[in-house]
């Protein structure tokens, strides 16, 4: 905090002082009156600015999504009206000045306008007070200590597109192994009767069920291809992330535990996927970078969400797995290579299709 006299503050302080000066030289003890006077408000004026400064309040914008406007909110007391504030927006160039005054009731709310997907550390506010005598100016910097968090836009899923053939796709993969007894376990108290295996029920005499990795829950694994992104320009990233982030908040609404994992070097945060400002700040950190040893795959995958211009057609994913593509609203459709065993079932966005391994 810095405090300097106005131009009138130095008038006075100079009046003061030499009146101070005449007293003592002329022996004049009634020239100490106006001298006091002079001096007793520049002291006034500058203990109101300092406490008129302190006692602002930062209210900081938190999490948002693209497209959403920020703003920031300066709060005082009504005594603050009229104090100048300046700061700079946030972004990937700070360039742009913002400045204005306090309100009647000494608040004000600064727009910050429209950023893209990631985390934009806020300026500091200056903030400039006059005291009612304008004789001290008094300058106070508050620094926010915080960032706005822009996560990717969510977009609607509806539910009946998130089904996968997991249980099927595994089922019919033993069957061309003859690997079921591998498959399948005795019934356990709270197996649910989906799970039941018919055939094997009547071909051992016992009720058994089909065996999963976490019998206990409904997992989904999403797996977000950021090694195939890496390299891409900003617009494509963030295309992925608004896809892959829609992806989850579906998924978790449903109930599901959700695992999320990157082909790339992990940049997504784990988080409650069904709370949405936790989902948000996760996805805002994501890029892509590429991993120097490829990430292994464990053949859980329920969902994979790539780049449809760099889509992963050559990996191996287990039966039953989706591959949700997402594509630039101007990019033509791209068309299935015969024999790749991958049909066009819907899209993401109404703009990405949506690949179902047969």
């Amino acid at each position: 905090m810095r405090a300097r006299p106005t131009a009138r503050g130095v008038v006075l302080l100079l009046a003061g002082a030499l009146l101070l000066v005449a007293a003592y030289w002329e022996r004049q003890a009634v020239l100490l009156v106006p001298a006091s006077l002079c001096l007793a408000m520049l002291a006034l004026g500058a203990w109101w600015s300092i406490g008129a400064v302190g006692s602002v309040r930062i209210g900081v914008p938190g999490v948002i999504a693209e497209g959403q406007e920020a703003s920031l909110r300066i709060a005082g007391e009504p005594r603050h009206a009229g104090a100048r504030w300046s700061t700079w927006a946030p972004g990937p160039e700070r360039y742009l000045l913002l400045e204005g005054e306090l309100g009647p009731g000494g608040r004000d709310e600064v727009g910050l306008g429209a950023h893209p997907r990631g985390r934009w550390r806020l300026a500091p506010v200056a903030i400039t007070a006059l005291d009612p005598f304008r004789v001290m100016r008094t300058t106070r910097t508050v620094d926010p200590r915080a960032s706005l968090v822009v996560g990717p836009e969510v977009l609607p899923i509806p539910s009946a597109a998130l089904r996968s053939n997991r249980e099927e796709g595994r089922l019919a993969q033993s069957r061309a192994a003859d690997n079921v007894d591998a498959m399948v376990r005795q019934w356990r108290h709270g197996d649910p009767q989906r799970r039941v295996h018919w055939r094997q029920t009547a071909k051992r005499g016992q009720l058994m069920v089909r065996q999963e990795a976490n019998p206990a829950s409904d997992d989904d694994v999403v797996v977000v291809d950021t090694a195939g992104a890496a390299g891409a320009d900003r617009d494509a990233q963030d295309r992925l992330a608004r896809a892959a982030c829609s992806l989850v908040r579906a998924l978790a609404g449903s109930d599901r535990t959700v695992d999320v994992r990157e082909t790339g070097e992990p940049s997504i945060e784990r988080a409650d996927w069904r709370d949405l400002s936790a989902a948000l700040a996760a996805f805002a950190s994501m890029e892509a970078v590429a991993r120097e040893r490829a990430a292994p795959r464990d053949g859980v995958t329920a969902h994979v969400v790539a780049l449809e211009e760099r889509a992963p057609e050559t990996w191996t994913l287990p039966p039953g797995s989706t591959l949700w593509l997402v594509a630039a609203r101007d990019a033509a459709p791209r068309r299935i290579a015969p024999g790749s065993r991958v049909r066009i079932q819907r899209w993401i966005d109404r703009v990405g299709p949506v690949r179902e391994l047969s």
